[in-house]
């Protein structure tokens, strides 16, 4: 019997995972099983076009070693969506998966499940960043039935084409490069509920009132062009070549016998090690932080976001003498005085979770400069994102 690998990850997805999944990314439960109903087909879908030649399959096989994607996370699958290391490790693998696996196309992606499922586009992005690592867990352990070389992973998702079918949602086939454009991903969704239907209603949904309102006898024609458009898409789109997965996760030793699991080179990782070193003391001394977004006009984090801080919250914790200031910065879009306000707000919005979990007020101070330390010009999209920035200086050590 061939192997489902869409089903074998739903299998992983119960009620209880849905639920951790929807408090994570705050949407309704509803929405953010539709969402990965979508996203899983996705992920499948695009390793199996990795592993279209053998090169894809040899880079594949490489990324599983790397990662240890060998199916060890299986156990405790609700972990990735509860908010602790395991999601922020997962996080980080994730993001390195599918820029990988998505390149330039990732931010139309993310936009269309988002569009599919009713849900933003942050929360779209965070549930598919966590379902990436679950894929290849789910892929790795497969590899101890069939092979671990790479011409059986190959075959393996090739296999996959045929069970693929009907299960994207509308539009992402042709991004993807991918001739199966008609939906179905609600089949994950009908899983968990009772309901079994691979159904291809999305596609009317992408279609224009007046167009699904013509005679039946176009309906053929209209599947035909998506088809075609798909193909040429196939042809055009070079199969991407995965890159090394993510950046390596390591777990540091803080005092007070605390383990912190992060990215090398990462601002944890900057600010434990230089804590943790005797040469270099001088303060103050300032660390921009990365993997740290705010929702649009917003002081409230991004789901993907809240781990940077309960990481650093336990840094601070093993350093109990550190004083430090958060500051916030703006690029130069929209009034002066706003920005200078919104960015102070999101200082003490850090502010606030770090005091919350147990941090003293005293040890933390707040600051806003809107646009006035621009570290890049505004006159870019990349300028303006390096500007949007929070800082975290080290006043005392």
């Amino acid at each position: 019997m061939a192997i489902d690998l869409v089903d074998l990850v739903k299998g992983y997805l119960t009620p209880d995972v849905i639920g951790k999944a929807s408090d994570l990314v705050g949407e309704s439960s509803g929405a953010t099983q539709k969402a990965l109903g979508g996203i899983v087909p996705t992920l499948v879908s695009a390793v199996m076009n990795t592993a279209s030649t053998n090169e894809g399959s040899q880079q594949l096989v490489r990324t599983l070693d790397a990662g240890k994607y060998n199916g060890s996370a299986l156990n405790s699958v609700g972990s990735l969506f509860i908010g602790g290391l395991a999601t922020q490790n997962a996080l980080t693998t994730g993001r390195g998966l599918v820029d990988s696996l998505f390149g330039s196309k990732l931010a139309g992606v993310t936009d269309l499940i988002a569009r599919f499922a009713g849900i933003r586009p942050e929360s779209a992005s965070s549930l598919l960043v966590l379902a990436a690592p679950l894929v290849m867990h789910v892929i790795g352990h497969q590899r101890t039935a069939i092979g671990p070389d790479a011409s059986s992973l190959g075959g393996l998702l090739r296999s996959q084409r045929s069970m693929l079918s009907g299960l994207l949602p509308a539009g992402l086939g042709s991004i993807l490069g991918w001739s199966a454009v008609t939906s179905g991903a609600e089949s994950l969704t009908s899983s968990v509920s009772g309901a079994a239907s691979r159904v291809t209603r999305e596609t009317a949904d992408m279609v224009p009132e007046a167009v699904a309102r013509r005679q039946s006898w176009s309906a053929p024609l209209l599947v035909l062009a998506a088809l075609a458009l798909g193909a040429l898409v196939w042809l055009s789109w070079p199969t991407a070549s995965v890159r090394e997965a993510a950046r390596q996760v390591s777990e540091l030793q803080l005092p007070g016998g605390i383990k912190i699991a992060v990215p090398d080179g990462s601002f944890n990782f900057s600010l434990a090690k230089w804590l943790a070193s005797t040469s270099d003391t001088n303060v103050p001394k300032r660390f921009v932080f990365d993997d740290l977004k705010f929702e649009s006009d917003s002081t409230k984090l991004t789901p993907d976001s809240v781990p940077t801080v309960k990481t650093l919250t336990a840094v601070l914790r093993a350093y109990p003498a550190v004083t430090v200031a958060l500051e916030g910065h703006t690029d130069s879009t929209g009034d002066p005085s706003a920005n200078k306000k919104l960015s102070l707000d999101r200082a003490d919005a850090v502010k606030d979770i770090m005091v919350k979990d147990g941090i003293a007020e005293s040890r933390i101070s707040a600051a806003g400069f809107g646009e006035e330390n621009p570290v890049a010009s505004n006159d870019t999209a990349q300028g303006r994102a390096l500007n949007r920035r929070l800082e975290l200086v080290v006043l005392k050590r």
